[in-house]
């Protein structure tokens, strides 16, 4: 069917269901492709202009999982032992050593923590090393002034390192699942520009009067014990901890969804890649809680449109990502997405001037503006002198003689 008005055939558009997918990537549902058998063809003298039209996803990822953002690395030596690091570059720091009986790599359990219940999970699991089985060294609490974490170490004669700026990007044996620390959650920079505040965090306290808190790093190429730069006027006489530099962040890893489709490639701009082109579809804000379902109508479904050249739509690639291109788990459940395809005549679109031929126009107005004669004294209140009358009527003859 055609609109005869505007001379373009109806608009069409695809729903599509996870479940139904001709070909999954990954373990996830949501990197798919999905064939069409009947192909979308755009006559003659036309293009498509595709947008998001609906979507239903279940909000049924979370903020913390498996390989993202759930592992901390973690020594226990006693009170004033930095941790060891293992060898590095040459007057650069080494790699926190994790095959020492007094280190531990840490799993929290996968969810959706609110700022207090990270702050008890941390508490419960960080610590029961080889060297100190059972032993809990480390109280972490969360300030909903400051919205920041605090640490702090509450077992006698001990020093808990945590690793933050040094963590180890290899596979270790038996270590479990590689990758996931959760500095940026707890508000914590790695790689510091400052100093005093690169490495790795560590608090302390030596069963008495002293608390003591700073950050460690490795030796240079000497593997073995690192150095650490303790906080200023450390060790405290009280029970101070360990603050976060930065505000705590649990929705780090996914702060919005990202639909993303092989048919853009060159309508989006992304600021994760340096400002280049992106196959990003549109974004979705999570405006659900928890278990809930995030919806997208077609009330506020169609709001960038772009702009696809293809004659023949075969099949269609969609990836459900956060900010960072990472697929999104929805462990286990699948999800509904429509796309709106509307055929339109190119000659419909304005043809947008170049910035470049633009501005190259504005400035020669403006320089020839600036070479317009300026009246000399152009003051209506001035009384010519006689002298300057006869000279102007002078020239005014002259003028006619000509």
């Amino acid at each position: 069917m055609s609109l005869p008005e505007l001379e373009t055939p109806a608009a069409r558009v695809l729903y599509i269901n996870s479940q139904d997918a001709t070909t999954k990537y990954g373990d996830f549902s949501t990197n798919y492709d999905f064939q069409l058998e009947e192909p979308v063809s755009v006559p003659p003298h036309h293009i498509i202009l595709m947008s998001l039209y609906s979507a239903e996803i279940p909000y049924s990822f979370y903020y913390f999982d498996t390989g993202q953002n759930t592992r901390i690395d973690i020594q226990i030596t006693a009170y004033g032992t930095a941790a060891s690091y293992l060898s590095g570059p040459v007057g650069g720091s080494g790699l926190f050593d994790e095959n020492l009986t007094q280190s531990k790599i840490v799993y929290i359990p996968e969810g959706n923590y609110n700022a207090v219940q990270l702050a008890h999970q941390l508490t419960q699991d960080i610590g029961d090393t080889v060297a100190s089985p059972g032993v809990k060294p480390i109280k972490v609490s969360w300030n909903p002034i400051t919205l920041k974490f605090d640490f702090i170490c509450v077992v006698a004669n001990t020093r808990v390192t945590l690793a933050i700026s040094n963590a180890n990007p290899f596979i270790i044996a038996g270590s479990g699942v590689i990758g996931g620390n959760m500095y940026e959650e707890l508000g914590f920079v790695a790689q510091h520009p400052l100093p005093v505040n690169d490495g790795d965090l560590y608090v302390e306290w030596d069963g008495g009067t002293n608390w003591g808190s700073g950050y460690s790093n490795g030796n240079g190429a000497i593997a073995g014990p690192g150095i650490s730069t303790p906080t200023a006027g450390s060790p405290f006489g009280v029970a101070t901890p360990l603050v976060a530099e930065n505000v705590g962040d649990l929705t780090a890893s996914v702060r919005s969804l990202f639909v993303r489709t092989n048919l853009s490639t060159n309508s989006v701009l992304d600021s994760h890649i340096g400002g280049g082109f992106s196959n990003i579809l549109a974004r979705i804000p999570v405006n659900a809680t928890s278990g809930n379902t995030i919806r997208v109508d077609p009330s506020n479904g169609t709001k960038h449109k772009l702009l696809i050249k293809s004659k023949t739509i075969t099949n269609v690639s969609l990836r459900l990502t956060n900010q960072r291109n990472t697929d999104i788990d929805l462990n286990g459940l699948n999800w509904d997405i429509s796309l709106m395809m509307e055929f339109i005549h190119p000659r419909d679109i304005p043809q947008l001037e170049e910035f470049r031929k633009v501005w190259d126009q504005v400035s020669l107005k403006l320089d020839e503006e600036k070479q317009i004669d300026i009246v000399k004294d152009p003051r209506p209140d001035r009384i010519p002198t006689k002298e300057e009358d006869e000279t102007k009527k002078k020239e005014e003859e002259k003028k006619k003689k000509k």
